[in-house]
């Protein structure tokens, strides 16, 4: 009888916990090391179910719901890319795994960055998607509305009161605010954390092999210049652009990422 290939083996939600912090997860079976799967903002674990069902790689796949997301209690922790990147590596000691690779997308990118760029941790090769939390050499790559925002923030918070001050720069966050800040609700502070913090040092420090894979036509992070200076920071690195694909590349080209996901993932190293 011939085996499965991997893609064929079912997913099952699992759970496991950390202190206080249960966390919810998509497990993929298969051999060790495993890969941990890291969501980015808004999703959670099943945005992964398409490259869970298509890589073949034999490795065990766990894709996870960072605390907040998906089906993971939010809990009382301010999180950070910092905390959840704790969380992640208890959760890895708490599995007794010597060596794992990482794949993190969008703010998910930021904390596998984290992750990665510890010395002595267990991380052997690392896969960004269109990964946040690098701030650019100068303010060019800030968009108007955020400078704007900046601007109009400073004058308030100059000419009023505090108790005027305060709803009034709120007011100003709810009409030129993403969309993401409008409706994150109680991870509102996380993503006001996130938007303030600039990783670049911590991917200067990441020495393991790094594959970033960018979408051409991502609005939300373009490749230029984001996923271009993200290159130059990692010195081992290589970028891959998909033509044509926006901010979610194994969303949209699911074969093609299965495939450079695959290989990445069992090259020799």
């Amino acid at each position: 009888m011939s085996t499965p290939w991997p893609g064929s083996v079912a997913t099952t939600r699992q759970s496991a916990v950390s202190g206080e912090h249960r966390i919810s997860f998509l497990e993929r079976a298969g051999t060790d090391p495993p890969v941990l799967l890291l969501h980015g903002w808004g999703a959670n674990a099943a945005s992964f179910t398409g490259l869970l069902r298509l890589a073949k790689t034999p490795r065990r796949l766990i894709a996870l719901d960072l605390p907040g997301f998906g089906e993971s209690p939010l809990g009382t922790a301010d999180w950070t890319t910092s905390s959840y990147a704790s969380l992640v590596r208890d959760l890895v000691r708490r599995r007794g795994w010597d060596h794992v690779a990482l794949l993190g997308h969008s703010y998910g990118g930021g904390v596998a960055l984290r992750l990665a760029g510890e010395r002595e941790a267990p991380f052997d090769r690392l896969l960004l998607c269109a990964a946040s939390g690098v701030r650019l050499l100068n303010s060019a790559g800030v968009r108007p509305r955020v400078r704007a925002f900046r601007g109009l923030r400073q004058t308030l918070e100059t000419l009023l009161p505090t108790r005027l001050a305060e709803p009034s720069v709120e007011w100003l966050r709810q009409r030129m605010g993403s969309a993401d800040y409008r409706v994150a609700g109680p991870l509102r502070p996380i993503l006001v954390r996130a938007v303030q913090e600039d990783l670049s040092p911590v991917a200067e420090r990441v020495q393991i092999p790094t594959l970033i894979i960018w979408g051409t036509e991502d609005t939300e992070l373009p490749v230029d210049p984001y996923g271009r200076r993200l290159r130059q920071l990692i010195s081992a690195s290589e970028l891959v652009e998909f033509d044509g694909s926006g901010h979610f590349p194994f969303v949209d080209e699911p074969g093609r990422f299965a495939a450079v996901f695959d290989s990445f993932m069992d090259a020799k190293l």
